[in-house]
């Protein structure tokens, strides 16, 4: 009996595999004013807006996409620092911050706005609030090391990343709120949950972004990728790749990136914008990025297979 030649069926498997890869179609800029310049956009939950704030953090617009249409939400100083809109598109939550004059005490505010209405109302005031965000249709903050308003949200089968406390990620899951701290010791910023709601992305400040799962354990090292938002389908992650001198960024392209970090693709590749901090579609294949100078940038993408012939 004839043994199958199984060079001819190693190379026969390689050529069957299906590979992806991620590509720019377009790449516009929004007709917004010039007046000021315009800085973290990002998506509202059905992807027909984006909020954004300026280069001073102090203030919150709205742009709708159908009509090109602009409002204020907000001109609250340091509100652009941190804000989040509910899963239903209906209300926004921002934290201010100022100083009292006399006794130079720092003092911060939590505001729900209603997005049709932009009536507003006060949650909380103190001295130590981080950046609030939305679980359901509540409004959840931490002060000091306590997550605050949990206990009004049925957290069952619930999986949310509530932020950064004390440089360490906090979510909840399943009911329970979780302190992670994947390298021991980390400090960690920009954490981002997958689609699927079983990872997370982050960075941490010495050895760069990685993926890990809800305990904490780390799944894969990504080195400098810089804030890192999954795509709507979770086989990319989105990040910016900046250069600086030690003063000042030189450049920034918009790239993506596999989980597993075997596989890099460069988005933009444009010497004269310096695109920064790029937002996902969560219903599109469309990213929204902000420039060093102000502009805001929406990307359009594709994800193709090897196998399908370019349009």
């Amino acid at each position: 009996m004839r043994r199958p030649n199984i060079l001819l069926i190693v190379v026969f498997l390689l050529n069957s595999i299906v590979y992806s890869q991620i590509l720019t179609i377009k790449i516009e800029r929004l007709p917004l004013p010039v007046n000021e310049e315009w800085a973290n956009p990002v998506f509202s939950p059905d992807g027909q807006k984006i909020y954004f704030t300026n280069s001073s953090f102090n203030g919150i617009w709205e742009y709708t996409f159908s009509g090109n249409k602009l409002r204020q939400i907000t001109d609250a100083p340091g509100s652009g620092y941190g804000f989040t809109i509910s899963d239903d598109g209906n209300f926004l939550v921002y934290r201010s911050t100022y100083y009292n004059e006399k006794t130079r005490e720092r003092i911060q505010e939590l505001y729900q706005v209603n997005l049709k209405t932009l009536l507003k109302k006060k949650i909380v005031s103190g001295s130590d609030i981080y950046n609030p965000t939305f679980v359901k249709s509540n409004v959840i903050y931490s002060s000091g090391s306590e997550t605050k308003n949990l206990e009004k949200v049925n957290l069952s089968n619930e999986t949310k990343v509530i932020g950064i406390e004390n440089t360490k990620i906090v979510l909840i899951h399943n009911g329970v709120r979780k302190v992670l701290d994947p390298f021991g010791n980390g400090s960690y910023i920009w954490p981002s949950l997958s689609p699927d709601k079983s990872k997370i992305v982050a960075y941490e400040a010495d050895r760069g972004a990685f993926v890990c799962d809800l305990n904490g354990n780390i799944l894969a090292r990504l080195g400098k990728v810089d804030a890192p938002v999954w795509t709507k389908d979770g086989k990319y992650i989105i990040y910016m790749d900046d250069k600086d001198d030690g003063h000042f960024i030189l450049s920034s392209e918009i790239m993506a990136i596999t989980p597993d970090g075997k596989e890099k693709y460069e988005l933009t590749s444009t010497p004269n914008v310096i695109e920064m901090y790029p937002s996902t579609s969560p219903v599109e294949n469309k990213i929204v990025c902000s420039s060093l100078s102000g502009e805001i940038y929406l990307i359009h993408y594709s994800e193709r297979r090897s196998d399908e012939k370019e349009k």
